[in-house]
């Protein structure tokens, strides 16, 4: 079985693509031109070295969110309509799942954050990839002050993504991950989907939705204006 992970949920993306679970390649970004400049023709060199046509594909594995909303649409727009045309089934994972199986083999607590701008991110806790924690959206000082209580239990603890770079100077260094170590990864994505997916896990490219986990800045303005 061939997976494709597919991720742009934050300014860095990337596809990846495995052979069940063994990578074959990856492609990851870390540059200012939109997704839609480059998620496409990533995807066509990927696997064009892989030497494989896109309708040898069998799952897609996709980040729905949360994220850039720009970003996430392109994103899942390109899976639902690989998935529609070639008929290729399809596993939607949450950016911060895919960040907590990424390190799953940290020896203690995992802390996602992903930036949602003016010092806000979305956040979830994780231990060996399991959540501890759902989903949640606030203040970087909401999840600082959840992961100060959990560490009263003396655990390694370690904050990754976007969040934890960007406000890195606000978290203590020796929980924050490096840099170049805490990059969302697409062959994390392509991973979890493909083992959801043999533990019976599918979504329908029709259902299949970014999960935004906060309104718009349109839908803000017109709540505003109605």
């Amino acid at each position: 079985m061939y997976v494709l992970g597919i991720d742009t949920s934050t300014m860095t993306g990337g596809v990846a693509l495995l052979k069940e679970d063994q990578l074959i390649g990856e492609s990851v970004l870390n540059i200012r031109t939109t997704h839609s400049e480059r998620l496409l023709p990533a995807l066509e060199q990927l696997l064009t070295a892989g030497e494989l046509e896109v309708k040898q594909v069998d799952l897609l594995s996709i980040v729905t969110g949360p994220g850039s909303f720009t970003g996430l649409r392109i994103g899942v727009a390109t899976a639902k309509g690989l998935s529609y045309a070639l008929g290729i089934r399809a596993v939607g994972v949450t950016t911060l799942e895919a960040y907590g199986w990424q390190f799953k083999y940290f020896p203690g607590i995992v802390l996602a954050l992903v930036d949602a701008r003016r010092e806000n991110v979305f956040w979830q806790a994780f231990r060996g990839g399991v959540a501890l924690s759902g989903p949640a959206w606030g203040t970087l000082q909401d999840a600082l002050k959840w992961s100060e209580s959990s560490k009263r239990s003396q655990e390694p603890f370690l904050y990754v993504g976007d969040g934890a770079i960007n406000y890195a100077e606000k978290i203590r260094p020796a929980y924050a991950v490096q840099p170049n170590q805490g990059l969302l990864r697409p062959s994390a994505v392509a991973h979890l989907g493909y083992t959801r997916f043999l533990a019976g896990e599918e979504d329908d490219a029709f259902t299949l939705n970014p999960t935004y986990m906060r309104q718009t800045e349109a839908e803000r303005k017109w709540q505003q204006q109605t």
